[in-house]
């Protein structure tokens, strides 16, 4: 895990510093940058287009590389891929289309209809969703020229920030100081990840088999179990008798996601725990801190902190359906806020649920903005679908057959030939790529 010299609190803007523009262009730098590191995990490429005085940058899943019917799992069990450990071809497969996407980019109003059209022509012909995330300032000019190009907005949530250094001090649980200390946050290279060692970002991809993924689990809740039997963690007022909050370090990222992906597929499961795997070991453990609500060995609750440009967002505060109602969601708040402001950040950001604004407006947020997301699926019809699937496979085919036979040059050659093909379709199209 990287390290760096500690940061003086005065290196923080305070709230009082603040307008509202000023705090929105500091929350949509620190999501750019975690949306970079999540985004850079399972190998989703940036992408650039725009003119003389402006451009727009997005992400965008790499395309199939084999045949669909390959793909295809048995109906017996899942699929095993020996090099990925039960993730069937994770750049290709549903879950990574999650990963198309632009998000909080200002476009001149003259030419919005042609960044908007180039997007979904580019994602039409590869047959994948788009999202587009406006906001948190108000861009309604934008947003009809999405709604009339096709997109639809699947939902709209409120943008609040916190000034940590006013907040009611009922907000921090007594004793959580103690639960922070340093000899209690080890480093994730040495943490446990199951009962597989994350020496480094190489180690962290390794998951276990999808049929594995309980026993994984349990493992997991075994190993903390008998961490807490040498190492009791500090008790948390306020909350249920035997819940605690803690670093997720001592739970383990299968079951830190299990329990934040409460009633999600298996595959959604793997996906995200490799994703926060290899994002826990690619930065600054100051920068990315998850941390898990448990009682007894089982994760009933999560949270994690995303520090950058200045500022403190938290993410992900989740507590199971069993446990909701009795505190351990504003306890998670709470320690985000302590947590966040134990490293000097004198402000504190998060993208809010309808049901927790009362929650969190008492905990001291305020509303500052709002996102929406809108999503453009592609209208595939039967005889496209299958005339996509069909080029596929004779592509394959032709790279099999060639494979082991071409020459450097040659491929050369071919790259260009593509490259070539590439620039006449965005001309005939009346667009270019930067």
């Amino acid at each position: 895990m990287a390290s760096h010299p500690a940061i003086s609190a005065t290196s923080f803007p305070a709230m009082s510093s603040l307008t509202y523009e000023q705090l929105q262009q500091l929350y949509v730098k620190n999501k750019a940058e975690l949306t970079k590191h999540v985004n850079e995990a399972v190998g989703v490429e940036e992408k650039f287009y725009g003119g003389h005085d402006w451009f727009v940058r997005w992400w965008e899943s790499p395309l199939q590389q084999q045949p669909q019917q390959q793909r295809q799992p048995s109906s017996s069990s899942p699929p095993q891929d020996p090099t990925n450990h039960g993730i069937t071809n994770l750049a290709s497969s549903n879950l990574i289309q999650e990963h198309n996407g632009l998000e909080h980019q200002n476009i001149p109003v003259s030419e919005q209809s042609e960044a908007v059209n180039m997007v979904k022509n580019r994602f039409r012909r590869r047959l994948q969703r788009f999202n587009w995330v406006t906001g948190p300032g108000r861009q309604p000019d934008l947003e009809r020229v999405l709604e009339s190009s096709g997109f639809s907005c699947q939902e709209e949530e409120p943008v609040m920030c916190v000034d940590l250094t006013a907040a009611a001090p009922n907000t921090t649980p007594a004793r959580i100081a103690s639960s922070l200390d340093d000899s209690m946050v080890p480093s994730y290279s040495s943490s446990s990840y199951g009962s597989m060692p994350m020496a480094s970002s190489a180690s962290s991809s390794q998951l276990p088999p999808t049929a594995n993924l309980s026993a994984a689990v349990a493992t997991a809740t075994q190993a903390n179990m008998r961490r807490m039997q040498s190492h009791p963690p500090p008790l948390l007022l306020g909350l249920p008798e035997g819940v605690v909050i803690e670093p997720m370090s001592s739970l383990g990222i299968i079951s830190w996601v299990s329990a934040w992906a409460h009633g999600a597929p298996e595959c959604d499961v793997l996906h995200w725990t490799k994703v926060y795997a290899r994002v826990a070991t690619s930065v600054y453990r100051d920068q990315f801190r998850m941390f898990a609500a448990r009682r007894g060995s089982e994760c009933i609750g999560t949270g994690y902190l995303h520090c950058h440009s200045g500022i403190a967002s938290v993410h992900s505060l989740f507590v199971h359906p069993a446990h909701r109602r009795r505190g351990i969601g504003k306890a998670l708040a709470a320690y985000a806020m302590h947590d966040a402001r134990s490293l000097g950040y004198q402000v504190a950001t998060l993208t809010a649920t309808d049901p927790a604004l009362g929650l969190l407006t008492r905990l001291g947020f305020k509303e500052f903005g709002s996102v929406k997301l809108y999503t453009w699926y592609p209208v595939i019809t039967t005889s496209k679908l299958q005339r996509t699937q069909d080029a596929q496979q004779q592509q394959q085919q032709q790279a099999t057959a060639s494979k082991g036979k071409a020459t450097k040059q040659e491929l050369a050659d071919a790259q260009k030939d593509m490259e070539k093909l590439r620039i006449k379709e965005a001309e005939e199209e009346g667009w270019e790529l930067v």
